[in-house]
């Protein structure tokens, strides 16, 4: 014991034996040293005292023995919380405890100003032990690029440069569609209004497309609608109502044809072939990130698996209040349900954090400032800008802190790659 815990020990009115209940649980048992209650009961009565207004004393001057009958309850009820506090307060710093949650406490024991001593639970962030973070035989997925995978690209293209051309014919899905709308019980003085939107993308309700797919450009009619009970709009929510749709306007995409001037005009190519080699190159890039993305997750989770630990619940619920954010009077049952069904993605990702985190720590690989500095300026390259650009404008977007991190995390990934067996 060093000088300065003796000191501590001397003078410190509480005796705190921590207990460790598992991972990320910490009980302890405090007992207060009995001259140090009855102080804390003084203290207490005297500023009860000093506050209380009783009619025929003046204020802070009623007798002791008064406030204790008037207060005594509450004198006692003030001290207990007090010295639980400080308590509390004491044994954080003393353990160094890296708390989450509410504390709670039990088996209180209390008698006025003699004794008192109680038992306090707290969650702390668990400490993970990394014993093994290698040798481990994972598999590759294949990656290939199709004919069918580049031809669904370039036809996106093609939409991406499509014109929009009025037609003379009904509207069909996909099409761009000009309507005017009015309640049809509003007669003549109901407000029309306009509405441009894409057939067949759910910007409107089925029953008002079915409505428009009834008409021929120029042509209005009287139609019943039905409106979902989820509709937007609370006041239409689950209604039947009576409209008058007028259809003034069908364009069709035109799409552009496939030739090499397309081919050129969208992306300096030469030629149509050309194109399409770049899109399977790229197609093959992307495919290949994402397999190595999936190879270090699986790692991640081997990982997670040889070294295991368990998460806190209050830790799970903070980020459960993140990803589920429920609106106000939503049906509880439905809220906790939701929270259910998320809890083991939720659950894996905290695993998957802290443990990044701590491989982060443990193999040195958080950035220097000369290695982060490399890296910004790659990213300038790529975007035509020198590093003084690229620091300020990220720095301006707050990302600079966020970006060091993936890149720490990038290179926890490829030391867990380099560690262990991939084919």
């Amino acid at each position: 014991m060093t000088a300065a815990d003796s000191q501590a020990t001397a003078t410190d009115p509480f005796d705190i034996a921590i207990k460790r209940e598992n991972d990320y649980l910490r009980r302890l048992d405090v007992t207060v040293d009995p001259a140090q209650v009855a102080a804390a009961r003084r203290r207490e009565a005297a500023r009860l005292r000093k506050t209380t207004r009783i009619k025929g004393f003046r204020k802070g001057k009623v007798p002791v023995r008064i406030i204790e009958e008037r207060y005594g309850p509450l004198i006692d009820e003030r001290t207990v919380d007090a010295l639980v506090n400080r308590a509390y307060r004491n044994a954080v710093r003393r353990h160094d405890l890296s708390t989450i949650g509410e504390p709670v406490v039990s088996e209180l024991d209390y008698r006025p100003g003699e004794r008192l001593s109680f038992r306090i639970d707290v969650e702390v962030m668990p400490v993970v032990e990394l014993a093994r973070t290698g040798g481990f035989r994972i598999k590759r997925r294949d990656v290939a690029v199709e004919e069918a995978d580049v031809d669904e690209v370039i036809e996106n293209i093609r939409k991406e440069n499509a014109v929009l051309q009025p037609v003379d014919r009904a509207p069909r899905s996909g099409d761009v569609v000009a309507v005017a709308i009015r309640e049809h019980e509003g007669g003549d003085g109901a407000e029309e209004k306009p509405y441009r939107f894409e057939l067949g993308a759910g910007y409107a309700i089925p029953d008002v497309e079915d409505a428009i797919l009834a008409l021929a450009p120029g042509e209005e009619g009287t139609f019943t609608v039905s409106y979902p009970d989820d509709f937007g709009a609370a006041e239409l929510a689950g209604t039947t109502r009576s409209l008058q749709i007028r259809l003034d306007e069908v364009r069709a995409s035109e799409l552009p044809e496939l030739t090499d001037e397309f081919a050129s005009e969208i992306g300096n190519f030469e030629t149509l072939a050309a194109l399409r080699e770049a899109v399977e190159k790229e197609l093959l890039a992307r495919g290949e990130r994402q397999a190595e993305e999936e190879v270090g997750e699986q790692l991640l989770d081997a990982v997670i698996e040889a070294n295991a630990f368990e998460v806190p619940p209050s830790l799970t619920s903070r980020y459960l209040d993140r990803v589920i954010d429920a609106p106000e009077g939503a049906d509880p049952e439905q809220v906790e349900e939701a929270r259910k069904s998320v809890t083991p993605q939720v659950e894996r990702q905290i695993k998957r954090d802290l443990v990044l985190e701590r491989l982060i720590e443990d193999q040195g690989l958080d950035l220097s400032s000369e290695e982060f500095d490399e890296r910004l300026s790659e990213l300038g390259k790529a975007r035509g800008k020198s590093l003084v650009e690229t620091r300020r404008q990220l720095a301006k977007e707050k990302q600079l802190d966020p970006l060091r991190r993936r890149f720490a995390i990038d290179k926890a990934f490829r030391f867990l790659i380099d560690g262990s067996e991939v084919s």
